[in-house]
C-alpha cells in the first residue's frame, strides 16, 4: 500500500493521517480498519425526511401469534395449494415485521424454509412480471412480460393445470387485478403496462374467484366495453363493495373494490385482505377436488419504492396475518400445501437499529428500485419438505407440480 493510499484509507475511516508511527510501513490490520469504521457516527438522514420513513415503533404487538396445532392424522394426498407472494419482501422486510411485532410472526411457524433466486431471463434484477411469470409458468422471461418471452414463446399458467385437474382457482391481491403478479397467473401479454388490454383477456382466463382493485379497467374503460357484463353472462357473481363481496355465495365471483389500487395500510385496514382471503377459502374450499389460490401482499413493494419504513412494516404485518390464516387452514385439514415467498426484494432495505422489546425498527434504503437479494420461501403442510434449499424462482412452479404429482 502506498503512503498516499494509506493516508486516504485513514481519512476514509475518520482517522488523522498521522495516526500511525511515521517509521512504520505496515498498513493497519483489517480488524483495526473495520473497528474504526464501526465507531464512526452514522450519516444523518436529510433533515426534511419525516421520522416515519425511517423508523417504526409499536408499544404493543399489532396482533398475537398463537402456536398452530399441526395436523396429526394420517397422511393425505395434497388437495389444495395456497401460494402467498409478498411483493418486494426480502429477508430484511420479514425481519422488520418480526421486530415490530415484538418477536412474533406466523411465518416463523413454517415447517420448511428456503431461498429463491429471482433474476430474470438475462440474469439481471427482475421486475414483478418476469418473476411472477417464472413462478406461474416455470419459465424465465424479460422484465415486463406476462407469460411470454423475448423469442415469442407463450407459456401456460399453472392455473390451467389446476383447472384441468378439476380444481377451483382464485386470485386475491392488494393491488389492481391487472397488475403484474395476479395477471401473470391468469393471462399472457407482452407488456405489463397495458391494463385495459390485460383486463380484456381476463374473462377467458382460468380463474374462478377474483378479489382485488382495478375496477376502472373492467367497468369504466376508455373503449366503453363493460367486462363485468361479460362475467355476469358467464355466470359469475360480481361485487364492487365490501358488503357485496361479503355476500358472495359462488366460487365463480369477481370482486373489484377500488377503481385502481386499494388504499395502503392502515387506511385499507386488515379487513380488506381478511375478507378476500376468508371468502376465497370458504368458496373455493367447497370443491371436492380442491383449489389453487394465489394471494399477493402487493404493497410491501410500494413501501420499498417510497423508502418508507412504517409503510413497509405495516404491509408486512398485514401479509403475515394472511399467512397465519393459510397455515391454520392447512393445519386443520392436512391436505393443503402452503408456500410463502416473494417475487423480489425492493429498496435494498437494511435495519440499523431498534429492538423487539420496544417493537422499534430503524431502517435505511439503498435504492428506490428492486435489488438482486434472494427472497425467503416458507412452506407448511404436506410436501413442504420439497421447498428447502436455494434455487431459482422457476422451482416454485416445478416443486408445486412435483408435490401434486403433476407432469
Amino acid at each position: 500500500m502506498t503512503k498516499l493510499n494509506y493516508k486516504l484509507l485513514l481519512l476514509a475511516c475518520g482517522l488523522p493521517a498521522t495516526a500511525r508511527a511515521q517509521t512504520s510501513a505496515t498498513p493497519p490490520a483489517r480488524s483495526a480498519v473495520i473497528e474504526a469504521i464501526k465507531h464512526q457516527p452514522d450519516k444523518a438522514p436529510p433533515a426534511e425526511e419525516p421520522l416515519y420513513k425511517r423508523e417504526y415503533t409499536a408499544a404493543k404487538p399489532a396482533y398475537a401469534v398463537p402456536a398452530l396445532k399441526p395436523y396429526t392424522g394420517p397422511r393425505k394426498p395434497i388437495k389444495n395449494i395456497i401460494l402467498l407472494i409478498g411483493d418486494g419482501m426480502g429477508p430484511t422486510q420479514v425481519t422488520g415485521g418480526l421486530i415490530a411485532n415484538h418477536g412474533q410472526l406466523y411465518m416463523q411457524q413454517a415447517q420448511a424454509t428456503g431461498l429463491s433466486i429471482t433474476c430474470n431471463q438475462y440474469g439481471k434484477i427482475t421486475d414483478s412480471a418476469a418473476s411472477a411469470t417464472a413462478m406461474a409458468t416455470g419459465h424465465k422471461t424479460y422484465n415486463g412480460a406476462l407469460g411470454v418471452d423475448s423469442a415469442g414463446h407463450t407459456f401456460r399458467s399453472i392455473m390451467w393445470d389446476a383447472r384441468e385437474h378439476g380444481k377451483s382457482t382464485g386470485l386475491v391481491a392488494g393491488c389492481e387485478l391487472t397488475d403484474a403478479t395476479p395477471a401473470a397467473f391468469a393471462i399472457t401479454h407482452p407488456d405489463r403496462n397495458q391494463p385495459e388490454a390485460i383486463a380484456a383477456k381476463f374473462p377467458a382466463a382460468p380463474i374462478d374467484f377474483m378479489y382485488a382493485g382495478g375496477l376502472k379497467y373492467f367497468a369504466h374503460r376508455q373503449d366503453g366495453v363493460d367486462l363485468l357484463a361479460r362475467y355476469r353472462a358467464q355466470g359469475y357473481q360480481v361485487a364492487t363493495t365490501p358488503a357485496a363481496a361479503q355476500a358472495l355465495t359462488s366460487p365463480k365471483s369477481i370482486a373489484l373494490l377500488a377503481e385502481t389500487g386499494p388504499p395502503r395500510m392502515p387506511e385499507r385496514t386488515a379487513a380488506y385482505m381478511t375478507l378476500g382471503v376468508t371468502k376465497a377459502l370458504d368458496l373455493l374450499g367447497r370443491n371436492k377436488n380442491g383449489f389453487f389460490l394465489m394471494i399477493e401482499g402487493s404493497q410491501i413493494d410500494d413501501a420499498g419504492h417510497f423508502n418508507n419504513t412504517t409503510y413497509n412494516v405495516q404491509e408486512v404485518l398485514d401479509f403475515d396475518q394472511q399467512v397465519g390464516r393459510a397455515f391454520a387452514f392447512a393445519a386443520a385439514n392436512g391436505e393443503t400445501l402452503v408456500v410463502v415467498t416473494a417475487d423480489h426484494e425492493t429498496g435494498g432495505y437494511s435495519i440499523i437499529d431498534g429492538g423487539m422489546t420496544e417493537g422499534q425498527v430503524t431502517a435505511r434504503f439503498a435504492t428506490n428500485k428492486h435489488s438482486a437479494v434472494m427472497v425467503p420461501v416458507f412452506a407448511y403442510g404436506p410436501g413442504s419438505e420439497l421447498f428447502t434449499g436455494m434455487y431459482q424462482n422457476t422451482e416454485i412452479y416445478a416443486r408445486i407440480k412435483q408435490a401434486l404429482g403433476w407432469k
